[in-house]
């Protein structure tokens, strides 16, 4: 299976006036399944995945943030830290597409 075709199919399944959180959701599937390509994971839960990469030190920054924006928990009032979730899952996709093991 093409990890880069998933990464299509969810990009496809996002709507503009779709509700945050489902976004947020799918951006997050989305970083999961280029980690999981990156680090030869296939069966790896998304979050897990996502989780453990915030402390891999190979990662260069922009990405940590990416991903630490991605997994951060809401505030209060139900914002996430990720003000364009779809950006930073693709500022890792990219990062795997030009650094494949």
């Amino acid at each position: 299976m093409n990890w880069l075709i998933d990464i299509e199919i969810e990009l496809k399944r996002i709507r503009q006036d779709e509700n945050p959180g489902r976004t947020r959701t799918t951006a997050r599937r989305i970083a999961g399944i280029a980690l999981q390509h990156f680090y030869h994971k296939q069966n790896e839960d998304f979050l897990r995945l996502l989780q453990s990469a915030v402390t891999d030190e190979a990662l260069p920054q922009n990405v940590v943030h990416a991903i630490e924006r991605l997994t951060a928990r809401l505030d209060m009032n139900f914002t996430s830290p990720s003000v364009d979730p779809v950006n930073d899952a693709m500022i890792v996709v990219e990062f795997v597409k030009n650094n494949r093991q």
